[in-house]
């Protein structure tokens, strides 16, 4: 038998004790390797790995733990806005900041395109606003649009009548 576990679910602690004094185990460490994007609206999509990492990254410092981060497999494929909030966005809240929340802990934090300023917003707060919200978290989390990226990499590898005369 081969099996998978989860440290961090906190419901199955009894069994995790009972596999682990009954079977050999092996601790597979995160390395960020799935390369699935979120595409949260027409203009804006981000790759997986890159929030991983940055996500596990504060969760890490956050709860002083590596436990409750984000495997590589969290998600096993492209998603939606919708898909991605009902998943991930869920779990960060529930298992994560909820409990922090009006407290520096909370990472469920927004920030403006224009003013650049941070507001903290809660599950339900983002639900109300979906794009916006994720959006902003993703700027919060320094996760590079990848419609940006690719679209400022397709205008800089247009030749000008300039550049082909030379």
């Amino acid at each position: 038998i081969i099996a998978t576990m989860n440290t961090s679910d906190q419901s199955l602690f009894p069994m995790d004790s009972a596999f682990k004094r009954r079977w050999e185990w092996e601790y597979v460490r995160i390395e960020n390797k799935t390369d699935f994007e979120i595409e949260v609206d027409a203009t804006h999509k981000y790759n997986w790995k890159d929030f991983q990492k940055a996500v596990n990254d504060i969760i890490k410092v956050k709860t002083n733990s590596e436990d409750k981060q984000m495997g590589d497999y969290f998600i096993k494929k492209n998603v939606t806005l919708n898909e991605f909030v009902n998943k991930v966005m869920f779990y960060l809240w529930n298992d994560i900041c909820k409990e922090n929340y009006h407290t520096e802990d909370n990472f469920f934090r927004t920030e403006d395109e224009s003013t650049k300023e941070e507001t903290e917003f809660s599950f339900g707060e983002m639900m109300a606003d979906k794009v916006n919200k994720i959006n902003g978290f993703m700027r919060k989390l320094k996760v590079k649009n990848l419609i940006e990226t690719s679209e400022s990499t397709d205008a800089s590898d247009v030749s000008t009548p300039e550049s082909s005369a030379e």
